[in-house]
């Protein structure tokens, strides 16, 4: 057996061993003992439970052997529980134990989130550092909605907890340094952090310490808009200035469907809370063909239909006429200085 194959069945076998682990999650519509019941009669700690698991299978991967021995001691501790207190405590020492937590690290600074998708974004800064915990201060974003608190983070097993939020309805958030110097991020946006986490925005992802936001610069290809190099520079071309506003746009995406039956891929863009005022479609063949139209308001705040295609001429198609029934009354003016009215 060559060394090359020998490489492939060792990476086979700690896959499927990885997926043989048994998961740590508790499934609240089977759970049995009285810890299992006490934790699924806490959001926070069901929560808690979710975000170890988590970081447990994406572990597991690394070294499965000696993982699995690690968190069977720890289910082993936290089943000796006989409080929530006691429960809180042991995930945040399997979460420390999962993270090698304990060790000395530097939390100081600016911290951004590499992780959020486009038209969204977290920014944390971090001081009065001390063994006990320190001072954040936190602003994230995502579309039209934002988001900013302040208060201490406590340390835990070397894991920062935040649940002492004014104004945050008792919003809980984990703070998870690793080995590779990020920090990773977590909040219970499906229970306690609805009231700070407004239109589905989430203070959640991998950061890193920067002075700016470190993301490289999103185009409609790395977004996945736009299927290869050739198509973004063919729509960068042909939209010129008008690129930037359908990048800015693409928020939210979705598929869409192709009622003129062009063999076409369709995408709808949205900007998140502003859907029904700066929106986009994105219509393109594997011939080249494109066809592209985005509303938004101008200065006086009346609503405009900017349209662009390849085809010089024929109609436009129906597909994105349907699409401007969403915003009547909207005036249409053409990349292409063709003018009109629509709705």
């Amino acid at each position: 057996m060559n060394i090359f194959r020998l490489k492939r069945h060792l990476l086979t076998f700690l896959f499927l061993f990885a997926l043989s682990a048994p998961a740590l999650a508790i499934d609240c519509a089977r759970s049995e003992t009285v810890v299992e019941n006490t934790i699924c009669s806490s959001p926070q700690l069901v929560w808690m439970d979710s975000v170890l698991n988590d970081n447990y299978r994406n572990q597991v991967m690394a070294d499965p052997v000696a993982i699995n021995g690690r968190m069977a001691q720890w289910r082993k501790s936290r089943d000796a529980c006989a409080s929530n207190g006691c429960l809180r405590r042991a995930y945040f020492h399997g979460l420390s134990d999962i993270y090698n937590a304990s060790r000395p690290f530097d939390w100081k600074g600016e911290w951004w989130n590499s992780t959020a998708i486009n038209g969204s974004g977290g920014r944390i800064m971090i001081q009065s550092t001390a063994d006990w915990g320190f001072r954040l201060d936190a602003t994230f974003w995502g579309g039209a909605f934002k988001s900013s608190f302040n208060g201490d983070v406590r340390k835990f097993y070397g894991i920062g907890f935040m649940d002492k939020i004014a104004w945050g309805g008792n919003c809980a958030i984990l703070l998870m340094p690793r080995p590779d110097g990020k920090v990773e991020v977590s909040s219970d946006t499906r229970n306690s952090c609805r009231l700070l986490m407004p239109g589905g925005i989430a203070i959640d992802g991998l950061y890193v310490r920067a002075n700016s936001d470190p993301r490289p610069a999103p185009t409609l290809l790395s977004l996945g808009i736009l299927p290869d190099k050739e198509m973004d520079d063919r729509f960068r071309a042909l939209a010129g200035a008008e690129y930037a506003e359908y990048v800015s746009t693409a928020n939210s995406v979705l598929y869409g469907q192709d009622i003129d039956n062009f063999g076409a891929a369709v995408l709808n863009l949205s900007v998140k809370g502003m859907a029904n005022r700066k929106s986009a479609i994105v219509m393109y063949t594997t011939e080249g063909k494109i066809w592209a139209m985005r509303v938004a308001p101008d200065k006086q705040n009346r609503l405009k239909l900017h349209y662009f295609t390849t085809e010089k001429s024929g109609q436009m198609p129906k597909t994105l006429l349907s699409w401007t029934a969403f915003f009547p009354g909207s005036e249409m003016v053409s990349a292409q200085d063709a003018g009109g009215k629509a709705g």
